[in-house]
């Protein structure tokens, strides 16, 4: 059992299982209502209370509504009365609430009215590596956090068995490790879920069974060590980052990006297809690979060194293509200990860099460079103006560029950014040493505050993140 608190109501839930159902949710609330198709796990609330008072009772369950007498006769979603609407939103957790209001507009309404707060702005999503202490510790435990009001958290429980780890978040999917460290996509706001290829599908990796054929754990490494690792174990550490080229729900037609191993193999895998290992860093390079993104119908990858590479999987062939830029690097590597790939909404690719200051005041020191691709080069931006009317979401996320006009809440020409695993860590370990965390980086004036200063968690270059930038595909 979870709770959340929404202006003053404490909102109580049971996690439900989710469903697959590869229907979006629209853009905007609708007019009516009674033609979306709504999550499970909403329908069954209301059902059960519709149920009860069609009896003259309630069930158990929803006995707080036994006392209300509404005709049962109710042709459309949207006729439910708004203070029906708002008692069942009470039952929900955060997501649930989000898809409730995202039906149509009596409904968004409604659930304003019951403090659900109405944004598509990236969430704060933090998560315990412990399970949740519930009788069968299956549930794990996370913090929902909105810009709009940094200093209240939202608790949210996932089933234990599809979320042992996140490595990404991609338009409004999280990547999730499960139990047996294979990887699924998880909508939080539509609880849909999606297995992608099992682990055992890379050559690395071979799985080791028991008597009655169940997986209980994995042989790993190029000579299949003998020592074999846990089922779970494996899933915490194997996979660094993951990106989609584009939302499952648009059709399906859609490929997964990942980063994996020692931070220095990257795989494809398109839908319902196998993983297939496109590149391996050799380990006596010492460079890693640092960002991924897709573009303009190609992927890309960027290493710690700063070389670049491009992936065509549409050329028609069997395998993916690789280009390379700038094979020697920028020669930044021993200052440079973050960098990132944005794909901007006007069709640049800039590469984001931070670099550590070993004198003054400042720690840090962020600069954009325009990738471009035709030339082989990158142009040097002036920082303090190439970002004036959007603000940038980066770390275990897909990276995101918004405008500001569409998000008055954010601060234009700010990068915001998540403590992250791809992190030259010769230079700088996860912890960052005070630059970890969740921050804002202010490119115009050059300050770093924190995003959410009432957020507490414990850092070390010990321990792996812990929080990703989400956002709502509503």
């Amino acid at each position: 059992m979870a709770h959340m608190s929404v202006l003053g109501c404490e909102f109580i839930a049971v996690r439900r299982s989710p469903i697959r159902s590869m229907r979006p949710l629209p853009s905007s609330p609708a007019e009516d209502a009674s033609a979306q198709i709504l999550p499970r796990p909403v329908v069954v609330l209301i059902a059960g209370v519709l149920s009860g008072l069609s009896w003259g009772g309630a069930p158990s369950e929803f006995g707080a509504f036994s006392s209300i007498n509404y005709p049962v006769a109710i042709s459309r979603w949207s006729d439910l009365p708004s203070d029906l609407l708002g008692r069942i939103l009470q039952l929900l957790e955060l997501p649930e609430a989000l898809s409730l209001s995202a039906v149509c507009k009596s409904w968004s309404s409604a659930a304003a009215a019951a403090g659900v707060p109405r944004s598509c702005t990236p969430w704060l999503m933090s998560w315990s590596r412990y399970p949740v202490e519930d009788p069968q510790g299956r549930l794990c435990h996370t913090e929902f956090r909105s810009l709009l009001d940094a200093c209240k958290a939202y608790d949210v429980s996932f089933s234990r068995a599809s979320s042992l780890a996140w490595c990404g978040a991609s338009h409004g999917w999280l990547v999730a490790v499960d139990e047996l460290s294979n990887l699924l996509l998880c909508n939080p706001f539509t609880f849909a879920t999606i297995p992608l290829a099992p682990i055992t599908d890379l050559d690395c990796v071979e799985a080791v069974h028991d008597s009655e054929g169940s997986v209980v754990g994995y042989l790993f490494g190029k000579n299949k060590n003998q020592n074999v690792i846990g089922a779970k174990s494996i899933g915490t550490w194997f996979y660094q980052k993951a990106v989609l080229s584009c939302a499952p729900s648009k059709g399906g037609d859609y490929t997964t990006m990942l980063i994996h191993f020692d931070l220095n193999q990257i795989s494809f895998a398109m839908a319902e297809g196998r993983w297939r290992l496109a590149s391996t860093l050799p380990q006596e390079s010492k460079d890693r690979y640092a960002d991924c993104v897709y573009h303009r119908g190609r992927f890309y990858a960027l290493t710690m060194h700063g070389i670049l590479e491009m992936w065509d999987l549409d050329d028609g062939s069997c395998e993916p293509t690789k280009s390379v830029f700038f094979p020697s690097g920028d020669g930044k590597y021993r200052n440079v200990f973050l960098r990132f790939l944005v794909s901007t909404p006007w069709g640049d690719l800039l590469q984001i860099r931070f670099l550590r200051l070993s004198h003054g005041t400042k720690r840090i020191k962020v600069q954009v460079r325009l990738v471009d691709i035709k030339k082989n080069r990158l142009v040097k931006l002036r920082s303090s103006a190439v970002f004036q009317k959007h603000a940038v979401f980066v770390g275990q996320n897909h990276s995101a560029c918004l405008p500001t006009k569409n998000f008055p809440e954010l601060k234009p020409n700010c990068v915001y950014f998540t403590r992250y695993w791809l992190v030259n860590r010769e230079n700088w370990g996860f912890g960052s040493e005070g630059v970890g965390g969740v921050g804002i980086y202010n490119l115009q004036s050059d300050v770093l505050e924190e995003a959410f200063p009432s957020y507490e968690h414990e850092y070390s270059d010990y321990l792996l993140p812990s929080e990703v930038w989400i956002t709502p595909n509503l």
